[in-house]
């Protein structure tokens, strides 16, 4: 069985073609990174995968992310602008490193409702929610289930264009069949936002072995 650093890659850049700034966030998915591609200056976030179970290849989290992004192309959904990676070699102990490069966004509504200077007008208030279901809207005519939507996850742009970020426990969805319910894992959603219905239900799922839990 080939391991995932035995294959070229032939159209994955390095990722040495961006410059780090800084860190700015961290997940249970990965590291997130400020950087900028050397040649245009435009900054971007690079989302670090990580590869700590090697006996699975490629994360199943990470895979299912790309797909679904690459699906969706909307102005209130984060673009994934590309995949990057780093060579394997006896200075990183021969293993892969790769990044997804998404679209930057200066501001998450996390921070921003946590910002004693920042007040949002009644305004402001009707444009960040009407962003946010027309965001929803739009993934869910696509069949794509979020599973976690919390504050950290909105990210806003300096000039205030939400995008919903962090596909990691996203899925797709189908119509369920007449006598035949879909059964999806009821372990998602970040514990600190999870509603009552999903905290208290009994879960007997089908897709368990296929998703995250957090």
């Amino acid at each position: 069985m080939s391991k995932v650093d035995d294959f070229d890659y032939p159209y994955v850049d390095d990722v040495t073609k961006y410059e780090r700034i800084t860190k700015i966030g961290q997940g249970t998915f990965g590291e997130v990174f400020k950087a900028r591609d050397k040649k245009t200056k435009k900054l971007v976030a690079l989302k670090k995968i990580l590869m700590d179970n090697e006996k699975e290849g490629f994360p199943i989290t990470a895979l299912r992310e790309i797909k679904i992004l690459q699906l969706l192309y909307h102005e209130n959904v984060v673009q994934l602008i590309e995949i990057c990676r780093t060579k394997a070699t006896q200075f990183n102990r021969n293993k892969s490193t790769f990044y997804l490069v998404f679209e930057f966004c200066e501001h998450d509504l996390a921070g921003l409702l946590s910002n004693f200077n920042v007040k949002f007008s009644l305004g402001e208030i009707k444009k960040v929610m009407q962003q946010l279901l027309n965001g929803l809207y739009f993934i869910h005519s696509n069949k794509i289930l979020h599973r976690d939507m919390k504050a950290a996850n909105i990210l806003i742009t300096k000039n205030g264009l939400l995008k919903l970020a962090d596909f990691g426990l996203a899925r797709a969805f189908s119509i369920p069949k007449p006598q035949l319910p879909n059964r999806y894992t009821n372990r998602v959603v970040t514990l600190w936002y999870r509603p009552p219905e999903l905290l208290l239900v009994t879960c007997d799922c089908k897709d368990m072995t296929h998703d995250t839990f957090e």
